[in-house]
């Protein structure tokens, strides 16, 4: 619900905080004090297009913010979470408009654009007034008051799942035919890498392993020189071995008479051992060293095989597995692609799925369709509409799209004698906000947003019927439906049914402000006797004023 807004220097007001509260609200005041005002500045914060008019004379900018509270108004929570808000119980809407008519947008400080503002604005509060680019004239308003009332979201989600099922296998079905020469040419190219592929048979750690053997193979007869090379060096007398071991004997010997050799000794002794330990390694190595040259071609030969493999692929050597599981994939998929048939039979099956559950929609829409339509016109000769009807009609669409297979359209008609046409042809705008106001009564919970403002939904009536207005607003306010109504009146009698009563001036003692203030019980009663006499109030007036606010009460 709305719970302040806060303006400044827009238009006529110069600075003006209101705080609103759950239920019916009244705003009220005479012609031309700027009841309009008010609300066209709420517009301006829920995304309406500004102007540089829109700035107060002598001021830089207008800056507007409406805070609204969320805590159960799950479409705009889930809005905010898409756009990675932190969750919260409140979200703040700002809009700055400068001299010029730019304007800059917020929402809960962080900046925004207006097409932002608009949307979540469009979650939050709903406008009902005289001019045809309200909520009620929009299809898509009406196809969701319909389906909210119908309480048909699973059917609804049936034909929106069945429809992106039958648009992907017809975009499957499609690009297999327009596609069926290329597919082709691709699987016979990749039958040709295949067939190199599957004789090869590479693997992943081979190239780096023959690189390596191949590398030592064709040097074998240096590498087996070395080896015996150093092993003589080590092991032959007067080698290496046997003068180390002719040391550790002498520093042996001497150790006994100085102690001090004893640290000489030890690393004389670990170097005989670790020669010995060598010489063996060595051995063992020239042992297993392979000199066949049978061996070093067939590696050579393999090596240049996966070489000119890789070459043609444009791979790396090392990568010709990867690309062998890829192709034998690829293949798959197209051979999968390329069976029309099988395509066809999937898309056949998507469709009748859709048919079946748009079938499902339709036959809940229609019955829901005639049960608004009769309610909503019982409602009408209680808005000074006696003779008016009312008509949801549903119009078959060429095919079905996601929302269903027929477009819904409301309808009216001011007499009995003619015939329906469409709301923004027909109704007039006192007409349409009356209409609004019967639909949503009859829709009671289906009016998914909890913020309704209906500007002079009062106009071209009479006491009477302004009388039933009021109770129908008081009543879409109720506290179990939760709902908050802001109603712009003129009327006495729909203003002393509201829970809240502010009343908007205009002090032209300076220069022209508005004010918008607040009435307790006894501003209250003079304000609503004022609206019943026009300027002089009496006592007889002021005593019809405390009765119909009496009668008027919950």
């Amino acid at each position: 619900m709305l719970r302040q807004l806060s303006i400044r220097n827009f238009v006529l007001i110069d600075r003006l905080d209101i705080e609103f509260e759950r239920g019916m609200i009244a705003l009220t005041g005479e012609t031309g004090a700027g009841k309009s005002i008010v609300l066209d500045a709420l517009g301006l914060a829920l995304g309406a297009r500004a102007d540089s008019a829109s700035v107060r004379v002598g001021q830089k900018q207008a800056d507007i913010t409406a805070e609204f509270e969320i805590g159960h108004n799950e479409q705009a929570r889930a809005w905010l979470a898409k756009q990675e808000e932190p969750e919260a119980d409140v979200v703040v809407l700002r809009r700055v408009i400068d001299g010029a008519g730019k304007s800059r947008a917020q929402i809960n400080g962080r900046p925004a654009s207006v097409t932002e503002l608009r949307e979540l604005g469009a979650l939050l509060l709903e406008l009902h007034a005289q001019h045809e680019h309200q909520a009620l004239l929009r299809s898509t308003t009406q196809r969701q008051l319909l389906d909210d009332f119908a309480k048909a979201d699973a059917e609804l989600n049936a034909v929106r799942a069945a429809f992106r099922a039958k648009t992907e296998a017809d975009g499957l079905l499609q690009r297999a035919r327009s596609d069926a020469d290329a597919i082709a040419k691709q699987r016979r190219d990749l039958e040709l890498d295949l067939l190199d592929l599957r004789a090869a048979k590479p693997v992943a750690s081979e190239w780096l392993e023959l690189t390596q053997e191949q590398s030592r193979l064709s040097h074998s007869k240096e590498l087996l020189q070395t080896v015996e090379s150093a092993r003589d060096a080590i092991s032959d007398d007067g080698g290496l071995s046997s003068a180390v071991s002719r040391c550790v004997s002498g520093i042996a010997a001497g150790a006994k008479i100085d102690p001090a050799l004893g640290e000489s000794q030890q690393l004389l002794e670990s170097a005989a051992l670790q020669l010995d330990e060598a010489a063996a390694a060595l051995k063992r190595y020239a042992a297993k060293l392979n000199l066949d040259p049978e061996r070093l071609q067939a590696t050579e030969t393999r090596l240049s095989m996966l070489f000119a493999l890789a070459r043609k692929l444009r791979v790396r050597p090392e990568e010709l597995e990867a690309h062998w599981h890829s192709a034998e994939a690829q293949l798959a998929a197209l051979a999968a692609a390329q069976d029309i048939a099988a395509l066809e039979r999937t898309a056949t099956a998507a469709e009748a799925t859709l048919v079946k559950a748009a079938g499902a929609l339709s036959k809940k829409r229609a019955a829901a369709a005639k049960i608004l339509s009769d309610l909503a016109s019982k409602e009408l000769p209680d808005l000074a509409m006696a003779n008016a009807g009312f008509s949801v009609q549903l119009m078959p669409l060429a095919s079905i799209d996601s929302s269903g297979a027929e477009s819904v359209e409301f309808a009216f008609r001011s007499h009995a004698s003619l015939p329906f046409s469409p709301l923004a042809k027909v109704a007039s705008g006192g007409e349409l906000a009356r209409l609004s106001l019967a639909i949503l009564v009859v829709c009671g919970d289906a009016a998914a947003v909890p913020t309704l403002v209906f500007d002079e939904v009062d106009v071209g009536v009479g006491g009477r019927v302004a009388a039933q207005v009021g109770r129908k607003l008081q009543a879409l306010a109720s506290a179990e439906s939760g709902r908050q109504v802001l109603c712009v009146t003129h009327m006495p009698q729909v203003a002393a049914h509201a829970d809240h009563h502010f009343t908007v001036s205009r002090d032209n003692s300076v220069s022209p402000t508005t004010k918008v203030v607040s009435l307790d019980k006894k501003s209250r009663q003079d304000e609503i006797a004022r609206m019943l006499a026009g300027h002089e109030v009496g006592s007889a007036t002021e005593k019809m004023a405390k009765e119909l606010l009496a009668t008027s009460a919950r």
